[in-house]
Order: C-alpha cells, then structure tokens, then sequence
C-alpha cells in the first residue's frame, strides 16, 4: 500500500513539525483512515488536497499516541513510570496524577479521533471525493 504523501511533503507543503522518525509511525496509518473514509476513490487532480488532508490526519494520530503514552504513565503500577503531579524537596514528599485526570484524557482521545473527520471533510469538501455514491446510488 502506498502513503499518500512522504515526509518531503509533510514539511515542506504541509510545514508540519514531527519528526522524521515521528512521522514514520503514523504516516501509513494517516493514509489508511483518508483512503477509507474517501473508499479508495482515484484521487488524480486531488493530490494535493489528499496530501494535505493525510497530513493533518498524522499530526492528530501522533497527538493521539501521546495523549495514550500519558495515559498509560498514569496508570502504570512501577512508580517510576507514573505522572507526577507535585512534588516537593523539604520532607520529600510526592504526589501522582489521579483517576479524574485519566477520564480527561480519555475524553481529549475522544475529541481527538473525532477531529479526524472534521479534519478531511475540511481539507476534501469541495474535490468530490467525499461523494458516497456508487454507480449513481448513494449509499
């Protein structure tokens, strides 16, 4: 399966800021939920917008997979692992993020996923390639 766009693109045309190594992680995923959510339609004379869409895509996921390292800390058993949110030097005391916080970042994945949508509606309204016709029946 072919990506979409290629970390030249993202950069350059898109001025994302992911590293390359960040980039590679979700590219192929990115190009995986636009191409689903166009049904793998021809996207000759949309490949810009495509790319840009696909772009957008990444930088979501990648905020995605952080929001989800986070959440793993939070709930991690190994102390060394966990988020901490105070901590004090003079009678060396520490405490860690709690269980609201898990249901906010729960909810900011939520939000997250749903923006992808927006995201490629956004970027591909006006190329016809969110038509969801096939052979002149909607479906």
């Amino acid at each position: 399966m072919e990506n979409y766009i290629d970390y030249d693109f993202y950069k350059s045309i898109y001025k994302g800021n992911m590293s390359l190594e960040e980039f590679e992680k979700v590219v192929t995923r990115a190009s995986i939920e636009v191409r689903n959510y166009i049904m793998n339609k021809n996207i000759e004379n949309h490949e810009e917008e495509v790319g840009m869409a696909t772009c957008s895509v990444a930088d979501i996921l990648y905020k995605i997979e952080s929001i989800e390292n986070k959440k793993a800390k939070l709930i991690s058993s190994e102390k060394e692992n966990r988020i901490i949110s105070s901590e004090k030097v003079a009678d060396l005391s520490k405490n860690y993020a709690n269980t609201t916080s898990l249901k906010e970042l729960d909810e900011e994945i939520s939000n997250q996923k749903n923006k992808i949508k927006e995201e490629i509606e956004n970027y591909l309204m006006f190329t016809g390639l969110l038509n969801r016709s096939v052979y002149g029946r909607f479906i």
